[in-house]
């Protein structure tokens, strides 16, 4: 049980820390992806993602850069966690013998079998995450494209 709890927290303080650094970047990527295409002979409303920064910051200031980041950073424990079980689980069934290594596709298998099981968390929290960096347009034009 001591490995897992390890595992668990280094995967969560490791999480953590990466949405803190990564999220701004993420925001900055959704708010491109989601902008509505432009009317003929007119810019699109952000020219690149410098102009992104630029236009977000001056709206919303610095906090701008972290909105919508409560809904991954809320979730990042139980992502962890259901990846580091399923992934055990999936080394269980897939080992011939106790204590033996995996194969390199069995490794594969039990990565993919961890990604789907996680994958019915982070699609909700993303979701979630793209709604509140850009709001209800968000719907429209990102999702549906």
């Amino acid at each position: 049980m001591g490995d897992v709890a390890k595992d668990l927290i280094s995967g969560t303080v490791g999480g953590a820390s990466q949405l803190i650094v990564g999220h701004p970047f993420d925001t900055i990527k959704v708010k491109l992806q989601s902008q509505s295409a432009p009317l003929p002979g007119q810019p699109p409303k952000y020219a690149g993602a410098m102009d992104a920064v630029r236009q977000t910051v001056a709206a919303e200031g610095p906090r701008g850069l972290y909105k919508g980041m409560g809904a991954p950073l809320a979730t990042v424990a139980g992502l962890n966690a259901v990846l580091f079980m399923v992934r055990g689980q999936m080394e269980a069934l897939l080992r011939s013998e106790s204590g033996a290594s995996l194969t390199v596709n069995q490794q594969i298998v039990a990565g993919a079998g961890a990604g789907v099981a996680v994958s019915f968390l982070a699609c909700p929290t993303e979701l979630i995450k793209c709604r509140l960096i850009t709001g209800p347009e968000c719907i429209g034009t990102f999702w549906l494209s």
